[in-house]
């Protein structure tokens, strides 16, 4: 088999070709260090592939943000570019065509954090359903929670997850605003990346949450970082500060099932390799 990833520089794309390539043939597109040249902030340019290909993994994104030339950029990458490699697949014959998609796109108007990543991201999915319908070919999209990693290459993404873990390691205080302590979903990126690559090999098709099967609170969360690095305390909850919000509870875990693999470290063992890999000096 062979799997041509679009999205050769980010974090999750790198995972996955990692976990691929010891299965199959895998080949990289995206903008740098990749085996074909493809922008897909200029999405009406496909590169000249002259391979073929049996999946195509889309994993290439923009996160956007508030400005007005954020959200255009979001959108051209996140919708039109997704067109764009749906076209990049049929062009090189793929029969089956995964999107790795975000549990922000089921965000809906009013939910907390829904804004032009969340919007984008949904409408990279409805242009997927269209072309790979109207091409007869097999779509998966998956939708994975907030996604960190033990070397902190999601740090980018995932601030509070690894400023927890900073200041555990400092012995520093962490404090949290309000005095609700608000739900969150991590899945690991090796969990994750061993979910696409699975999905890839049993050519699982269909749309799935991927997020760890047990959400946490903020307070928890904190409470495993200061264990991982031996530290015996909590946090401290500031109520005179603005309460951050629950995120949407997330409850369908079917895929897990159907690819016999449920994701096997939880933000307890995470900390702890968090830990192992900077005294590792990783």
């Amino acid at each position: 088999m062979s799997v041509l990833i679009v999205g050769s520089t980010s974090v999750i794309g790198r995972a996955i070709a990692a976990r691929l390539e010891a299965r199959c043939v895998v080949k990289t597109a995206g903008r740098r260090e990749a085996d074909f040249h493809f922008d897909l902030s200029r999405w009406q340019e496909l590169p000249a592939v002259s391979e073929s290909f049996d999946v195509v993994v889309h994993v290439a994104a923009d996160f956007g943000g508030e400005g007005d030339p954020d959200m255009v950029r979001a959108e051209v990458v996140n919708a039109a570019g997704t067109l764009s490699a749906c076209a990049l697949a049929r062009q090189v014959g793929a029969r089956h065509f995964v999107l790795m998609s975000s549990i922000f796109a089921t965000y809906r108007a009013g939910d907390p954090y829904y804004g032009i990543y969340a919007l984008s991201k949904r409408h990279g999915e409805d242009v997927a359903r269209l072309h790979c319908a109207a091409g007869g070919m097999d779509l998966t999209i998956l939708r994975p929670s907030q996604v960190y990693d033990d070397r902190g290459d999601c740090r980018r993404h995932q601030g509070l997850f690894y400023m927890m873990a900073d200041r555990a390691q400092a012995g520093e205080e962490i404090t949290l605003y309000g005095a609700h302590d608000a739900r969150r979903n991590y899945i690991h990126l090796d969990d994750l990346a061993e979910t696409v690559a699975r999905v890839v090999d049993q050519r699982c098709i269909g749309e799935y949450a991927c997020a760890h099967p047990r959400s946490v609170r903020l307070g928890e969360m904190a409470q495993a970082a200061f264990a991982a690095f031996d530290q015996d305390r909590q946090a401290r909850f500031l109520p005179d500060k603005p309460a951050l919000s629950d995120l949407p509870e997330i409850d369908d875990f079917a895929l897990y099932d159907r690819i016999d693999f449920w994701p096997r470290i939880d933000v307890a063992q995470g900390y702890r390799r968090i830990r192992a890999c900077r005294e590792a000096g990783a």
